[in-house]
């Protein structure tokens, strides 16, 4: 599979807001690939352009966070660039562009908290700065070519203080064409990401997905407080029951990045839902209802190796057919499936939710066994999960 269009599909994830799915990772990137091209920079800078811009904004989870952000004029906007370079120095893969991510809300007139200012500031951090700027300033109810000049005047008054003038230059002439302006409209923005050359991404490379992964996993898991382990025990949980079934070691590396990855779609969902402190309206509970919807499409959108969407969208759905979103049975779910939504079921009743503490191993056996009684449950996979239990919350500890 190709790394670009794996990890711009993932990226659809880190832009869901209130007013739906903006595609604003996408449109950021493309505007700095096209600044990248006019500078005649070589394709490994273009790559590293590419890898910063499609997640530049990694440690934004909450949508409230996201909203501040959208303004043009943010005070101090660098504590998601400290969070996502956090969240990519941890993988080998990303820690090459951290720094990038970390100063890509720096003014070039300095007064920035990285210390650096003008041309200290990494070139590429400088160009993702101001493509950002300018798709936050892209208004989706106005046709993009009648706001292109007013665009480019607002960039214009920051120049020499806030943006490179020499990127706001070469922005100036490059966006001459309305072709720059109907791209980042276009629903052809996916596809056009995808000419741009990258290392491609073999689909046995292993461990360029799980990296991707545990990245994707610590975005989702910071989304709540309640949280914040979540998918990471999830997969740990899914892992060690694929393991003791008899499952290959492709096999449960496939489970592990389901695992990871299993709340995906997660992000779609407002933070004033995650966050109640009571129960759930049936309004909320339905927009709760669609996030494994998002996991799946997203994941095959990426191209993920199969079963790994399956294993990881159907995490909800039962074997009775009383699941959600697809009420899929047991005719029609895998033995990853059933482990999956085991696994998920086990990690969400040990943690502490803001509607109730963390359960005790008891209550969980009970409400476990109560599953496999009313043929939500596989009765195998409930069998090998408590067996399982106290190596599991041995393994669960080393997560805090």
């Amino acid at each position: 599979m190709s790394l670009n269009h794996l990890m711009a599909s993932l990226s659809f994830c880190l832009d869901f807001v209130s007013q739906g799915l903006d595609r604003h990772h996408q449109r950021v990137t493309f505007t700095s690939l096209v600044l990248a091209e006019a500078l005649g920079l070589t394709n490994a800078d273009k790559a590293a352009v590419f890898t910063a811009g499609i997640v530049h904004d990694a440690g934004v989870s909450s949508w409230r966070e996201k909203s501040t952000l959208k303004q043009f004029d943010v005070d101090t906007p660098w504590d998601h660039c400290q969070r996502g370079f956090d969240l990519l120095r941890g993988t080998s893969l990303l820690a090459p562009v951290a720094e990038i991510v970390l100063c890509h809300h720096d003014r070039w007139a300095a007064d920035n908290r990285s210390g650096k200012s003008g041309r200290d500031i990494p070139l590429a951090a400088r160009i993702i700065h101001l493509a950002d700027r300018v798709d936050v300033l892209l208004e989706p109810s106005i046709y993009v070519l009648y706001q292109r000049e007013n665009i480019l005047a607002a960039i214009a008054r920051l120049a020499g203080r806030v943006f490179d003038p020499d990127l706001v230059s070469l922005l100036t002439e490059v966006s001459s064409r309305e072709s720059f302006w109907l791209d980042l409209t276009s629903p052809f923005l996916l596809r056009r990401l995808s000419e741009y050359p990258l290392p491609s991404l073999a689909p046995t490379n292993s461990q360029v997905l799980l990296d991707l992964s545990n990245l994707f996993a610590g975005i989702i898991d910071a989304k709540s407080p309640f949280t914040h382990r979540h998918s990471r025990g999830v997969a740990q949980a899914a892992e060690t029951l694929a393991a003791d079934m008899g499952f290959s070691v492709e096999e449960q590396a496939r489970v592990r990045v389901a695992g990871l990855l299993h709340d995906l779609g997660k992000l779609s969902v407002p933070d004033e839902i995650l966050e109640k402190p009571g129960p759930l309206t049936p309004a909320e509970f339905a927009v709760i209802r669609q996030h494994t919807y998002y996991t799946y499409h997203i994941l095959r959108e990426a191209g993920s190796p199969d079963p790994i969407p399956a294993w990881a969208a159907y995490h909800h759905e039962k074997l009775n057919g009383s699941g959600y979103p697809f009420h899929l049975d047991a005719s029609q779910l895998s033995p990853g499936a059933r482990l999956m939504a085991v696994a998920d079921t086990f990690t969400a009743l040990r943690e502490d939710r803001p509607y109730r503490p963390g359960m005790p191993r008891p209550q969980i056996e009970k409400i476990m066994e109560e599953q496999v009684e009313s043929g939500a449950f596989d009765p195998t996979v409930v069998d090998v999960l408590l067996a399982n239990y106290r190596h599991l919350e041995e393994l669960w500890a080393t997560l805090q």
